[in-house]
């Protein structure tokens, strides 16, 4: 008879925990039950996470015998965690990472708790996330964090939700903290300020959704990489100084005062939400010469700006609704995105570099006009242009009369993707094609994202275009077409097409009817066009 061996559990104790690790705790609490040395094997655990699919949510119900078990099966879980912590902290062990997510709602489950995280703190944790859900809107009502954790020397990781830190005026030594996490936690500018100072080689501070803070002020901190303030409510002031910083993302709906400007190797800037000014922005883009990536928006006080960088690679502006002028002076710039109204003049020079610029329409039904024409144009020294957030075709559609008096904006653009949200008939197809072809006139791809409803599915789908060129011969015509371009447009010189995967799942006469017309259109306006091939996708 054949002997089945155990190889797992003949593994060492550490490969067993690094394998568990990765469990939900229910299951590793099932399979102490394997054996005794996979009940030791589980009972010493250095990673214990108690979230909320741990605590059953559900207290009660209208069966008062069901309600009784719940609360019999809860009381059941919250002895398991006392005496696995409590058991740990007898024998030494040590906690890697620890995390628990628990409603307290009685002055018995806040000291329960107190205990669970004196087992913890005393037995060296290194990572504790802890969550205190509550149904409280009055943040001065949530949990009070115990000191002891401001005190713990081996924590690296330190992630709060929904607690109060407001009460402690005494030392704080997390002298091996590096990140930081504060999510809807009660405090004030003094606490905050003398936390992170007692972090010395704090690396990564996110504070967010937080209150009490009025003026948040951070300095002397070597060895921060990163820090995120976001939706903080009543911050109207942020000083930054971190000489070694790479990342900073400020968001706050009130804050109308930054100082940055110590922050001298900072290179990824968002900034959101703010009511800075015009000579505020100027100013800090000036003195952080290393930033690489920018991104600026729903600042409701910007109207006229100057980005001025030679290490800029990546610049978002996005709805910002007062900003009318903007002046971009960034030689390196790779990818440039702008959402917002067509009405803002935009003044880029010095673009060698642009691969991709990306223009989101914030109104996209408004008409094509010469301001929109000239938007476009100043966006489009790039290899990949982008139009996004576009309703339907005729959105798109450029009429006669002002093609005849402007020149094509984007004659440069070698590639172009457009996105289209409704679907479109043929006719709407071929008057979209002829249309970006005007915008952009000797394009090698084009890319047409649309969606689209068949039998109460969502298709998405792109349609591919591939265009191959001949060099023009020109014979002294002049080509009304192409009037104010540089060279010939792809009328005179388009030498072959390809067309794949068009339209979403259709039958067989809505594919015919593309092709049929498709070709007619290139033929009867491509001068020497040799070839024509669809591909199309039916399924």
């Amino acid at each position: 008879m054949e002997v089945v061996v155990d190889k797992i559990s003949e593994l060492p104790e550490p490969f067993l925990h690094y394998i568990l690790s990765f469990l939900p705790i229910k299951q590793v609490v099932q399979s102490s039950t394997l054996s005794k040395r996979w009940n030791h094997v589980c009972s010493t655990i250095p990673v214990l996470e108690f979230d909320k699919s741990f605590f059953e949510s559900k207290l009660w119900c209208q069966d008062t015998k069901e309600t009784c078990e719940i609360q019999r099966k809860k009381v059941e879980l919250y002895h398991f965690v006392e005496q696995n912590l409590l058991s740990r902290r007898r024998q030494g062990l040590s906690i890697k990472k620890f995390t628990l997510a628990v409603c307290l709602s009685t002055p018995k489950s806040v000291s329960r708790v107190n205990r669970w995280i004196e087992y913890v703190v005393k037995s060296d944790v290194e990572e504790l996330n802890l969550d205190f859900q509550t149904f409280k809107w009055k943040w001065k009502s949530y949990y009070p964090l115990p000191q002891n954790i401001l005190l713990a020397k081996s924590i690296t990781v330190l992630r709060l939700k929904a607690c109060r830190l407001d009460s402690y005026f005494g030392d704080i030594n997390l002298s091996s903290l590096k990140i930081l996490s504060l999510y809807n936690v009660g405090t004030n500018d003094q606490i905050i300020q003398n936390l992170v100072a007692g972090c010395p080689v704090i690396e990564d501070i996110g504070i967010e959704n937080c209150c009490g803070l009025k003026c948040i002020q951070f300095s002397g901190l070597p060895k921060v990489k990163s820090i995120e303030l976001k939706s903080n409510k009543g911050v109207e002031t942020v000083e930054l100084e971190a000489s070694n910083i790479y990342h900073v993302h400020i968001q706050q709906f009130e804050a109308s005062k930054i100082n940055l400007v110590p922050c001298k190797n900072l290179k990824l800037l968002n900034l959101g939400k703010l009511h800075i000014t015009d000579s505020c922005f100027n100013y800090h883009i000036s003195q952080l010469p290393l930033i690489e990536y920018l991104s600026v928006y729903w600042c409701d006080k910007l109207e006229s700006i100057k980005i001025s960088s030679h290490c800029l690679k990546t610049l978002h502006i996005l709805k910002c609704d007062k900003l009318v002028e903007v002046e971009i002076n960034t030689p390196k710039l790779c990818k440039l995105s702008y959402l917002g109204g067509n009405t803002i003049s935009f003044s880029v020079t010095a673009l060698a570099y642009l691969s991709k610029a990306t223009y989101q329409m914030l109104h996209p039904d408004a008409p094509w006009n010469v301001k929109k024409i000239e938007l476009l144009a100043n966006l489009s020294n790039s290899k990949l242009l982008e139009l996004l957030n576009i309703s339907s075709t005729k959105d798109m559609v450029i009429l006669k009369e002002l093609r005849d008096i402007v020149s094509s904006p984007s004659y440069r653009v070698k590639q172009l993707k457009v996105e289209i949200s409704k679907s479109f008939t043929t006719h709407e197809f071929i008057e979209l094609v002829d249309s970006l072809l005007w915008i952009s006139p000797r394009l090698e791809l084009l890319l047409i994202t649309h969606g689209e409803w068949i039998d109460k599915n969502w298709y998405r789908e792109t349609i591919s275009f591939k265009f191959s060129y001949e060099k023009p011969i020109l014979r002294g015509e002049n080509y009304s077409c192409c009037k104010f371009l540089p060279d010939p447009c792809w009328r005179h010189c388009l030498k072959s097409v390809t067309i794949e995967n068009c339209r979403a799942p259709a039958n067989v006469e809505t594919v015919r009817a593309d092709k049929e017309i498709l070709e007619k259109y290139f033929y009867e306006n491509a001068k020497i066009l040799e070839s024509f091939q669809f591909n199309p996708k039916v399924e």
